[in-house]
């Protein structure tokens, strides 16, 4: 991702985009991220590898 426009300036024209921008930066959204079991799904993978290669090692 460019973050070239992060330092972008812009202009607002209309007064009614002004204020709905205050207010949306006054009161930003809560973002919910899923908790997520690192260790089971490292074993998870683990045990996939295992069945996958586990016919190689009969050579």
């Amino acid at each position: 991702m460019s973050t070239a426009s992060f330092d972008r300036s812009f202009d607002i024209q209309d007064s009614k985009s002004a204020v709905r921008l205050n207010e949306d930066l006054q009161s930003p959204r809560s973002v919910k991220v899923a908790k997520r079991d690192y260790a089971n799904d490292d074993n998870k993978g683990v045990l996939l590898l295992k069945q996958r290669f586990s016919g190689s090692q009969q050579r």
